[in-house]
């Protein structure tokens, strides 16, 4: 079983590619920005089930396209996208992630990189699962400034993480 840790590893190395994937259902790249968001909260809240990093994506995956769909239909009344035979070609071919013994000593390092703001910002979103209102009340912000504020640090988490593997195995 993997723990949060990690899950959250697993999820932020693998932030763009999954949403790109959720972007292709909603045509939107902010929402699909907040449906990566629901899904990685999903997650931590469901440590215990997932066995392997590729479970983890496999279900993120899936989580999130059924997410990204509902918000549609609840904004516009139907959803428009493509179709879900399309979608599932998409989630089949879409490249998995191949878990590393050190994705959670490298989200470690990278995490120990930012600034204690914005720890305490990763803190109360994923490991206190609040959702970005509360975050924003909370920290004395506006909810588009932490919005804006946990894109970046998915994005320099992400990259942070990519250069530590990558490092890691030209050793």
């Amino acid at each position: 079983m993997l723990i949060p840790e990690n899950i959250a590893a697993v999820l932020l190395s693998e932030r763009l590619p999954l949403t790109a994937f959720f972007a292709s259902v909603t045509r939107d790249f902010h929402l699909a920005e907040d449906v990566f968001q629901d899904v990685c909260v999903k997650a931590l809240g469901r440590a215990g089930e997932f066995d392997t990093a590729a479970h983890v994506m496999n279900w993120a995956r899936l989580v999130g396209k059924n997410r990204a769909i509902d918000i549609l239909r609840a904004r516009d009344g139907r959803y428009l996208g493509l179709s879900a035979e399309m979608l599932d070609v998409l989630a089949a071919e879409w490249p998995e992630h191949h878990q590393s013994d050190d994705l959670q000593e490298a989200l470690g390092k990278c995490i120990d990189q930012v600034t204690p703001n914005n720890r305490e910002l990763l803190r109360l979103r994923y490991f206190e699962r609040r959702n970005c209102a509360d975050v924003a009340t909370m920290m004395g912000r506006k909810i588009e400034t932490v919005y804006q504020a946990l894109a970046r640090l998915h994005k320099t988490l992400g990259e942070c993480m990519r250069l530590q593997i990558q490092n890691e195995t030209s050793l």
